[in-house]
């Protein structure tokens, strides 16, 4: 989903990853890749403290 989108909806907690279209986790078979975005989105899950958060992942699609 775009950042754009996701602050329009006012979803709860967001994070936005600047990767391709289908590839929400990164590139296909990077599980090192795979598994920061996982851990960055459960930090923020946690951490939130008021809905509405969009975050940027900062993680390269390499």
């Amino acid at each position: 989903m775009s950042k754009e989108i996701s602050e329009y909806v006012n979803i709860p907690r967001s994070l936005y990853n600047r990767f391709p279209m289908g590839s929400a986790l990164g590139q296909p078979n990077n599980r090192e890749q795979h598994k920061q975005v996982l851990n960055k989105a459960l930090d923020l899950l946690v951490e939130a403290k008021e809905g509405g958060i969009v975050e940027e992942s900062g993680i390269k699609y390499k």
